[in-house]
Parts: C-alpha cells; structure tokens; sequence
C-alpha cells in the first residue's frame, strides 16, 4: 500500500516539473522582489513573537520574585 501511495506521490511530482516554464532571467527580477519582501515579513513576525517571549519571561520572573520576596519573606517574620 505504501509503494502505490509513493509512486503516485512521485508521478504527481514529476507532472508538475514537467509542466514548469522556463522564465527567462529579466523576468526573475520580480519574482526576487517577492521574495525579499516575503523575507522581510517574516523577520518582521519573528520580532514580534521573540518580542512577546519576551515579555512572558519578564512576567514570570516577576510572579517568581514576588513569590520569594513576600512569600518566604512573611513566613520568616512570622516565626
């Protein structure tokens, strides 16, 4: 079953190839831009969610600091 599902696989694959264009190489000048500018968004998204990381340590680390200062600092003025 796994053979008949891999040559398929591969015979679609091989079907799109064959259908691929040649592009001549003035033209690849947009297709270039595209994707620098998808680069660019994706950079863009990375600093966002490294930013919202971030800021999620930050919190943590101040539930973690008030945990230690209060907490342990009232019991040990309670004794």
């Amino acid at each position: 079953m796994n053979v008949v599902r891999l040559r398929v696989l591969l015979r679609r694959m091989l079907s799109v190839v064959k259908r691929v264009q040649l592009v001549a190489v003035r033209q690849m000048g947009v297709m270039a831009g595209l994707f620098v500018l998808a680069g660019f968004r994706m950079l863009g998204c990375f600093a966002v969610m490294l930013g919202g990381c971030i800021e999620v340590f930050r919190r943590f680390m101040m539930v973690m600091m008030n945990f230690v200062l209060v907490a342990h600092g009232k019991l040990l003025h309670l004794r």
